[in-house]
C-alpha cells in the first residue's frame, strides 16, 4: 500500500523538478551549421566558436556573453560561432537555468582573448564534472573533432532585457579605459 502512494509522489516531485528546469533563452538546433558560420571573415575580424561536445547535463544551458554582449548558448552537445572585432575580448559563460540564477547555484566562468584579424578561436565548454562548467581554448584540430559530435545551436529567444545576436554581427573589442 505504501509503495502505491510513493510512486505518485515520486512522479509529482520529478514533474516539479522538470518544470523548474527552464530557461528564458531558447535554441533551435541544426544538424549542420549555416553557411555563414564558416564564411570568409570581414576585414579586422576573427571567428570565435564555443563548443560543448558532451551529453552530460544535456538540459543545463550555458549562456555566453562577450564584452557584455549576448553571443549565444550551448545546451547538450552543441556549438555556435560568432564574429569578433580584432582586439580584447572578455567572454563570460553562465552555466545553469533561470532557477539556478535565482538561487545563486549557477556557475560563472570567464575566458580572455586577444583576437587577431583573421583568427579562428575555439572555446571548450567542459561540463564533464556535471555540476560545474570549466572553459579552455582548444586547437583547431581538436575543435573539429568536437564539432563533429555536436549540433549547431542558434539562439532564437532571450529575456526582454537582452538583444539577440544578429546574423553577421561583429562583437566589438573592449576599449582601453
Amino acid at each position: 500500500m505504501l509503495a502505491r502512494r510513493a510512486l505518485p509522489l515520486a512522479l509529482a516531485s520529478l514533474s516539479g523538478l522538470l518544470a523548474l528546469s527552464c530557461s528564458s533563452y531558447e535554441l533551435n538546433m541544426h544538424e549542420n551549421a549555416p553557411a555563414s558560420a564558416f564564411a570568409a571573415l570581414p576585414p579586422n575580424t576573427a571567428r570565435i566558436c564555443v563548443l560543448r561536445p558532451h551529453g552530460v547535463a544535456a538540459l543545463v544551458p550555458a549562456v555566453v556573453h562577450d564584452n557584455a554582449r549576448l553571443v549565444g548558448m550551448t545546451k547538450g552537445p552543441s556549438y555556435f560561432c560568432y564574429l569578433a572585432e580584432a582586439g580584447l575580448h572578455h567572454i563570460v559563460s553562465r552555466y545553469g537555468d533561470d532557477v539556478d540564477a535565482k538561487l545563486g547555484s549557477d556557475t560563472i566562468v570567464d575566458a580572455h582573448l586577444t583576437a587577431e584579424p583573421g583568427g579562428h578561436y575555439f572555446l571548450h565548454h567542459d561540463v564533464t564534472a556535471i555540476l560545474t562548467l570549466s572553459v579552455g581554448w582548444v586547437e583547431a584540430t581538436r575543435a573539429n573533432e568536437m564539432i563533429s559530435e555536436c549540433d549547431y545551436a542558434e539562439l532564437v529567444a532571450a529575456p526582454s532585457n537582452e538583444r539577440l545576436p544578429a546574423p553577421g554581427e561583429v562583437v566589438p573589442a573592449a576599449r582601453p579605459q
